[in-house]
């Protein structure tokens, strides 16, 4: 009932946002966007805030984004069937939250533990996301078009307690996202929760988890340090799963032209450079800050990250198995090694990069992968 009567809202929401967006201006495309993300972080600041300004300034005002952030109109399992249904015309889905619908997606991810560079993670699945035939049709099956990814930075341990060593982490509930993260949590002796991240802070200080695993950022731009004294920098893989933008379909096809779809494609190209390097400075703002919240910051002991090479090794063989029993996907050995090969291209492109500089990493966003794709025919 409540889960419906959310839905509800959303739409009514949704419905008086369009009529007022509607009459406001005979001229522009004003359209709903979503990120369950609250409004300091990263990935709702830099991906749906200021990429609503930039594409209102590059568009001439003609392209318009009211943004929702936090779970005001969608909650974070709720995106995805929230833009399929026109609550939103464009959104952010944590492919984790709907594996039924998104299982490609999820497969990728479960590789999220060999990676560690998300700048070239973000691009590589980008690229993939919108060139793969399996997972186009995968996107088309959904009734999105993806329009960009993201990849966070490598996740760490947010506890209520110290948990630096195996002794420590044994027994303790740990909020995971995606099944890589829950099987390293139950390797070494822990108890996943899934449970969306926005409910971190609850979870916390309800003690009904011991630990998030998330980036460190949070810390302040979830104020995590209120609830969450203690934090170990080990990494926990990083996140990539979804599209940072999905695209109603029909609104896509319909309602924008070629011309105002490839303005979007160079906003977003320079949204995902001004979040990796928004992320960056975030952690090192969280870090720096984090003293003086009395949070406790620690390096993880020799044991657990013994912990975490031997899951790494182990979890190679077993990715494959998992893809094709929890996923169904018959033949993933040439996916998998499709989004190697993107990862490797793109580390290559970008080993001189000044990875400071937004304004030059997105130029090469733009040219060696946006350009590329056709914005008459992309989508349909």
């Amino acid at each position: 009932m409540k889960t419906r009567s959310r839905v509800l809202v959303a739409f009514v929401v949704a419905a008086a946002c369009c009529l007022g967006l509607t009459v406001s201006s005979a001229l522009a495309k004003e359209f709903i966007a979503n990120t369950f993300f609250p409004d300091k972080h990263p990935l709702a600041k830099y991906c749906y805030i200021q990429w609503a300004k930039d594409l209102e300034k590059a568009s001439g005002g003609k392209l318009k984004a009211k943004v929702f952030t936090g779970t005001v109109l969608l909650e974070p399992r709720a995106n995805l069937s929230g833009v399929r249904d026109g609550v939103a015309q464009v959104a952010y889905q944590a492919a984790m939250y709907t594996p039924a619908d998104l299982p490609l997606a999820n497969a990728l991810q479960e590789t999220g533990f060999a990676y560690s560079d998300p700048l070239v993670a973000m691009v590589a699945v980008t690229e993939f996301s919108m060139t793969n035939p399996q997972q186009l049709a995968e996107w088309k099956k959904a009734g999105i078009v993806y329009g960009g990814g993201y990849c966070t930075p490598g996740y760490c341990l947010m506890c209520t307690q110290p948990v630096r060593d195996m002794n420590e982490v044994k027994g303790k509930k740990l909020r995971t996202s995606g099944a890589a993260n829950s099987r390293w949590a139950e390797s070494v002796g822990a108890v996943p929760v899934n449970v969306p991240s926005s409910e971190m802070y609850t979870g916390l200080e309800k003690r009904s988890i011991d630990c998030a695993t998330n980036v460190v950022s949070d810390l302040k731009d979830r104020s995590l340090w209120d609830v969450a004294k203690h934090t170990t920098l080990i990494s926990l893989g990083m996140y990539w799963g979804g599209p940072k933008w999905g695209w109603n379909r029909d609104y896509w096809n319909s309602k924008l032209t070629a011309e105002e779809r490839r303005i979007i494609f160079d906003v977003t190209a320079q949204a995902m450079a001004n979040v990796y390097v928004g992320y960056q400075k975030a952690i090192d703002e969280a870090l720096n800050q984090s003293a003086e919240h009395k949070v406790n910051i620690y390096e993880p002991g020799a044991d657990l990250l013994q912990s975490l090479d031997r899951f790494n090794e182990a979890n190679r063989s077993e990715v494959i198995k998992m893809v094709r029993e929890k996923y169904k996907i018959e033949d993933p050995e040439p996916l998998l090694a499709e989004f190697a090969a993107l990862n490797k291209k793109w580390h290559e492109r970008f080993a001189q990069i000044d990875r400071k500089d937004a304004m030059a990493i997105g130029k090469i966003i733009k040219e060696e992968l946006y350009d590329k794709i056709d914005a008459a025919t992309y989508g349909r």
